[in-house]
């Protein structure tokens, strides 16, 4: 296999490491829609790891150079950034991207063959995750004949994922944080068998995420809770303020996501602060799904705040005719 996969520039935006610190591989895959989320994710790890180096590895698809400039603001003593374009020739299967899942989320088959020349072990996290704690114990695992450490998936995905996936009840995983074993990746040619699947034809409901799954069957390392805690957000949600106080990753899965106006919670807001992206505006929904709109102009109503909700009522209206056009 070719080990420039789909990567057709590779460039250092800086590196900087301290001597006297160990130091973690890190990756995140996105798209243009995804790079301010991702660097919110990075500086919240940075923020809970001052003590290692942190080697970040952005894979992106269709990233503005504007977007990809302002990771520069993310620079520490301890912090390195490089950055990897992907070529026009990555593709998925379209008809398996269902469920909110882009094709830049395949782009972790790629990531544990391009980086095994550099590390034997990398930390993959999803864009929509928080880092709220140090992520030492996490890092310390033992992958010993293991392909990574993962987190079981909710009780719901995890009934119908394990018989889709012909997978034991209990062993299906959440691909939004994968701690991998490189050198065992590649011996096991990992990155091509995932496009072969992904690419067969067949449907897979959670895409990249099933067929992961599937190749490392009965080979990886089962982590708690607290290290992929997984929190779907409602309008005007805190659903964060119940995640415990222990939890180091924080994972917000559906569509409703909290860089979005409707569901900013204290807790991201706290990090958006902290980032370079402080001053930036947010978006009030997902602007293709105008029904969270209407969701909180209905709450608004039920608390009485009918001025609020009649001008939310309208956006949506605004958002639904919009999109009809």
């Amino acid at each position: 296999m070719k080990e420039n996969l789909f990567v057709s520039k590779m460039t250092t935006l800086f590196n900087n490491t301290l001597e006297s610190l160990p130091t973690l591989h890190i990756a995140f895959c996105f798209d243009d829609n995804y790079a301010m989320p991702a660097g919110i994710a990075m500086s919240s790890v940075i923020v809970n790891n001052p003590d290692k180096n942190l080697v970040f590895h952005l894979f992106g698809n269709h990233v503005s150079n504007e977007k990809i400039l302002k990771f520069n603001e993310l620079k520490k003593t301890n912090v390195s950034i490089i950055y990897y374009e992907i070529s026009d020739d990555f593709s998925i299967n379209p008809d398996t991207l269902v469920l909110h899942v882009s094709a830049s989320t395949c782009l972790r088959f790629v990531v544990p063959q391009i980086l095994n020349k550099v590390t034997s072990r990398v930390l993959y996290l999803d864009c929509d995750v928080l880092c709220t704690d140090n992520l030492n114990e996490l890092i310390n695992t033992d992958l010993n004949n293991k392909y990574a450490a993962v987190v079981p998936d909710v009780d719901k995905t995890q009934e119908k994922q394990s018989t889709a996936c012909n997978i034991t009840y209990g062993e299906y995983f959440n691909a939004g944080m994968i701690y991998i074993n490189t050198d065992m990746w590649v011996e096991n040619n990992l990155t091509d068998k995932a496009f072969t699947m992904i690419n067969s034809g067949k449907v897979y409901k959670f895409a990249d995420q099933d067929v992961l799954n599937i190749l490392m069957k009965g080979k990886t390392v089962f982590l708690p809770r607290r290290f992929n805690n997984i929190t779907a957000l409602t309008v005007g949600g805190k659903e964060d303020d119940l995640v415990g106080q222990r939890s180091v990753i924080i994972h917000y899965v559906t569509g409703n996501k909290p860089w979005y106006r409707l569901y900013l919670t204290p807790l991201y807001q706290q990090y958006l602060l902290l980032s370079p992206w402080a001053n930036d505006k947010l978006l009030l929904a997902n602007e293709n799904a105008p029904s969270t709109t209407r969701r909180y102009a209905k709450m608004l109503a039920k608390e009485h705040k009918y001025f609020s909700a009649f001008k939310y009522y309208l956006l949506y209206l605004k958002h639904k005719a919009f999109k009809k056009h």
